[in-house]
């Protein structure tokens, strides 16, 4: 069975067109094409970028996109199990840590509570043993302790002093200028992929965060939540792994002088 890069290669050869051709019409680095064809899969970036070039590649020879796209998807998958029977396949899954169960916080909480309690107790004694004076009585304070202890403490009483915090949201609007390839995430969904036209404007909503690949970086220019946005990069510049988030979306917002 031929694989994607061989289809492809076949597909194009056929219609007598070449590389650089569609490399000048798909902003596509002309050795990301080579190297598909070629099956150096390794050479390709990352797969959800790989599947962007698959698609773009595809569509630009009238093939239909999801069926190359599964060919490559079986291609990954058959190399995978063989990489696997060898020994040799590293995970490429990263996880992110899991928060700290929320019985384990209330514990530390109460155990910094008992420390504040005792350094308090020590402050005071050596304060009263410099004055010369008898040492305080720690017998009620050891009761406090003791009562601190023996209280059961309750989830409720803790959450309910945390104000309710608003939920905030990122809005994009992206303006094309100039042919370019462009794919993005929307909470690691992907909500578009393809090559657009100069003229076309995109909206897209994200609660968390936005991933954008973009072949011609200096061919768009976009608003967050309305504020016009920094370059993405110069013409005809690839870029990938553009991450924009509820917490570092205001490094993309273009400053006044700059506008």
């Amino acid at each position: 069975m031929a694989s994607i890069g061989q289809e492809l290669k076949r597909e194009r050869e056929l219609r007598g067109i070449s590389l650089k051709e569609i490399a000048d019409a798909t902003k596509i680095n002309v050795r990301f094409l080579r190297a598909l064809e070629e099956d150096r899969l390794e050479m390709l970036p990352e797969q959800f970028f790989t599947r962007g070039i698959i698609r773009t590649y595809a569509k630009y020879l009238g093939l239909d996109e999801q069926s190359a796209l599964n060919t490559y998807l079986e291609d990954l998958q058959t190399r995978e199990t063989q990489e696997t029977s060898n020994g040799d396949k590293k995970s490429k899954v990263r996880e992110r840590p899991e928060s700290l169960p929320k019985k384990k916080k209330i514990s530390l909480l109460f155990a910094f509570m008992v420390l504040v309690i005792l350094a308090l107790i020590i402050i005071i004694y050596f304060v009263f043993r410099n004055d010369e004076s008898p040492p305080p009585d720690t017998s009620k304070m050891e009761s406090t302790i003791q009562n601190i202890e023996e209280k059961p403490i309750t989830t409720p009483s803790i959450t309910q002093e945390e104000p309710e915090i608003e939920q905030e949201e990122l809005n994009i609007e992206i303006t094309v200028q100039q042919e370019t390839w462009l794919e993005i995430f929307a909470d690691q969904e992907m909500v578009d992929s393809g090559i657009k036209a100069p003229g076309e404007r995109l909206q897209f909503k994200a609660l968390q965060e936005f991933l954008i690949h973009i072949g011609n970086a200096g061919g768009i220019t976009y608003t967050i939540n309305s504020e016009e946005g920094i370059k993405f990069g110069e013409l005809g510049e690839v870029k990938r792994d553009i991450q924009i988030t509820l917490d570092n979306y205001q490094d993309f917002i273009a400053k006044k002088e700059e506008l």
